[in-house]
């Protein structure tokens, strides 16, 4: 009898045309916008509010360049502007704060390891599709993947479902735990790729992940990467966890 290969991810794609399915893509900041960005959520931190010349003090520079750093960042989704009670006579000033947006891509580009961009990552989907098995290929990439984000990290006593979001993190997909058992992935590193390439792209990180929990000894724990599977997040579904 002959044998089924077991296939890759691929997107669900009923309720519309999947282009606005699946998780947020990471946008390039330079690191001038970055510091701007994590300069506004230290302040809300505090429970202050950050207007231009405060960014200005923080960041030093003049107070123009960091105003165009903020309109780029608002116009990108990532800052909102907030009215600020004024002082003294004359208009009321107008602050930043960040958006839920803001907060993942910040979240993600502060504790993300370095990943390869999704031109890379196009350029091996695309060499791999050529080959005769690109599925196996793809998950042999997957484990080595794997091995190098989990290289000297603890997992001792973390249960299946925080070694994934741990490990989901570290590469930079926002993931968010949910009341379910599953992980929603918000924003991925490689989005363009993924969605060019579901079936390779997407069963590499699902392997990454499987290989993971088999490094850890949970070989029982099924898990599953439903790549686009509703609009804002891919899904990991976890049994047995």
């Amino acid at each position: 009898m002959k044998n089924t290969p077991r296939r890759g991810p691929t997107p669900n794609r009923p309720g519309g045309t999947g282009a606005d399915r699946g998780p947020t893509p990471l946008p390039e900041l330079p690191p001038a916008r970055a510091r701007v960005l994590g300069a506004v959520a230290d302040r809300e931190a505090q429970g202050a509010g950050t207007t231009i010349t405060d960014l200005a003090g923080d960041l030093g520079g003049h107070a123009n360049t960091s105003r165009a750093h903020v309109g780029e960042l608002v116009d990108e989704g990532l800052l909102e502007r907030v009215p600020v009670a004024a002082s003294g006579r004359g208009r009321p000033a107008h602050g930043h704060r960040l958006t839920d947006r803001g907060r993942l891509v910040l979240d993600a580009l502060r504790v993300a390891q370095p990943v390869a961009t999704d031109e890379l990552v196009t350029a091996m989907a695309e060499h791999l599709s050529t080959t005769a098995d690109a599925e196996t290929h793809a998950r042999a990439v997957g484990r080595l993947w794997a091995s190098q984000l989990t290289r000297d990290r603890a997992s001792d006593g973390a249960s299946p479902a925080d070694r994934v979001t741990s490990l989901l993190r570290t590469a930079g997909f926002s993931p968010q735990p949910e009341a379910s058992g599953d992980v929603a992935l918000r924003t991925c590193p490689v989005l363009a790729s993924a969605r060019a390439h579901p079936g390779i792209v997407c069963t590499m990180h699902e392997e990454m992940l499987r290989a993971a929990l088999d490094d850890a000894g949970d070989e029982r724990v099924q898990l599953r990467l439903a790549p686009f599977a509703r609009e804002g997040a891919c899904l990991v579904h976890l049994r047995g966890a």
